[in-house]
């Protein structure tokens, strides 16, 4: 969504206008990717004063679009603080990405007016509804890089199930399909079912799950007689053509002098190192939270 320059049937706070001389509205903008998501951090700053009073009566609101053409992905963002951030699954964002900036109306407001209109609009008011920009800034677009897309594909080679068997252990690993099978005790699978809804728990998840079934996994691989035979798996076929991009042959593994574990963190880009940033940040916030 390409703000262009237009007319508005009513005065809009922009740089291409005089509708609100002197006045300005400049909404930063910082992508910050993890191990799961794009964030997009917003601090939006407005020199009106009838546009902050608006949005602290909740009749308006900052707003970002957010575009990508290549996955389809669209979606709007409103927010009352000048703050806010956005979190976008990485599977959502790919390439170029669009992101509008606008203070919108979320609720109507009749009879507008205010003296920071430019003299051609004294002593005139404006109905708006919902949806009516009140202030937009020029579009924005950044290059949504899978830096960490083995990871975002990881769960596509895995099956985490419920062990129902008697006394089942925390965790447990399977090879003999085509995906390698996770079987959770109850209460743990439970307690994964509900963590796993936070995009914030889910690089941390991926380290404590995941990547202890995938050091097994390179480890079955390794000591294999016939390494051909694990062909007709599909997840043999994914990680065989993930190694092979890292120059690492599976078929040799058995020659490779690099840990288990190094090589699990080499597939995945690091999850450790991921998952403790974003524990460090989650608990960097909560001490914020709590100083206020």
């Amino acid at each position: 969504m390409l703000i262009s320059e237009r007319l508005y049937p009513h005065p809009v706070l922009s740089w291409f206008s005089d509708d609100y001389p002197e006045r300005i509205f400049q909404p930063a903008i910082e992508v910050k990717p993890n191990a799961t998501s794009f964030r997009i951090v917003m601090n939006c700053n407005t020199s009106s004063k009838a546009i902050k009073n608006l949005i602290a009566q909740k009749v308006a609101a900052y707003c970002i679009h957010v575009e990508c053409s290549s996955t389809r992905f669209r979606g709007a963002f409103t927010s009352y603080e000048p703050s806010f951030d956005v979190d976008i699954p990485v599977s959502g964002l790919e390439g170029r990405v669009e992101v509008s900036r606008f203070v919108v109306c979320t609720s109507p407001v009749k009879n507008y007016s205010t003296v920071e209109f430019h003299d051609d609009f004294s002593g005139r008011s404006f109905d708006l509804t919902v949806g009516d920009a009140l202030a937009v800034a020029e579009t924005v677009d950044f290059t949504a890089l899978k830096k960490n897309d083995e990871l975002a594909k990881l769960p596509s080679i895995f099956s985490i199930v419920s062990n129902t068997n008697e006394a089942p252990p925390p965790m447990d690993v399977s090879l003999e399909g085509d995906k390698i099978r996770i079987p959770l005790s109850p209460e743990v699978y439970q307690k994964f079912l509900n963590l796993n809804q936070s995009l914030e728990a889910r690089a941390l998840l991926i380290s404590m799950i995941y990547i202890p079934a995938l050091i097994h996994t390179i480890g079955e691989i390794r000591v294999a007689g016939n390494k051909y035979e694990l062909n007709d798996r599909r997840w043999f076929r994914v990680l065989n053509k993930r190694f092979s991009d890292l120059g690492v042959d599976l078929m040799r593994l058995d020659e490779n002098t690099d840990s288990d574990v190094v090589l699990a963190a080499r597939l995945l880009d690091d999850p450790i190192t991921l998952a403790l940033g974003d524990l460090e940040e989650a608990l960097s916030t909560m001490g914020d939270d709590d100083d206020e």
